[in-house]
């Protein structure tokens, strides 16, 4: 009977010991959750600013060689008008020659509009680039989230079993 009293208070203390253990052992998995979310709310808030930067980087670079095109292609038309001018009024009597004249500038012009339109696509494509570079950033970010997050279930799961 003593034994037995003995043995059943052994066996408490244990079973109190055990839950003080488990208690701590939560307390610890709940801190480094605490930390997880926020090192990932840090992440993820870092990431959105460094899209939103190269976002407007890009859109202000987009917009400066627009402007830059549609100066150059202004001056390029006007200089155009200026010699289709000065041809017309210095040689009337050769309206062949000032034909030609116009064709070379008009295939100048058409060039340089070319010319414009593959920077534009060029430019696309450089957006759509950065675009997809964003995506795997993303895309690499929340498997580290998912590694990170199957790990602490993975710990989680261990200590249960430890602990039951």
């Amino acid at each position: 009977d003593r034994v037995e009293t003995t043995l059943k208070a052994d066996i408490a203390a244990s079973e109190a010991a055990l839950r003080t253990e488990i208690a701590e052992v939560r307390t610890d998995v709940d801190r480094v959750e605490t930390t997880l979310k926020a090192d990932i709310d840090r992440v993820e808030t870092t990431l959105k600013a460094d899209i939103d930067r190269v976002e407007t980087t890009l859109k202000a670079d987009i917009d400066r060689v627009e402007t830059t095109l549609k100066t150059e292609i202004a001056e390029s038309e006007a200089r155009v008008q200026v010699k289709i001018a000065e041809v017309q009024a210095e040689t009337k009597a050769d309206i062949a020659g000032v034909r030609a004249e116009v064709a070379e500038v008009r295939t100048e012009v058409a060039e340089v509009r070319t010319e414009v339109a593959n920077v534009r696509a060029e430019m696309k494509t450089d957006i759509g680039l950065v675009r997809a570079e964003i995506g795997g950033l993303e895309g690499r970010l929340y498997r580290q989230l998912w590694i990170m997050a199957v790990g602490i279930v993975g710990l989680t799961v261990a200590l249960v079993k430890l602990i039951g």
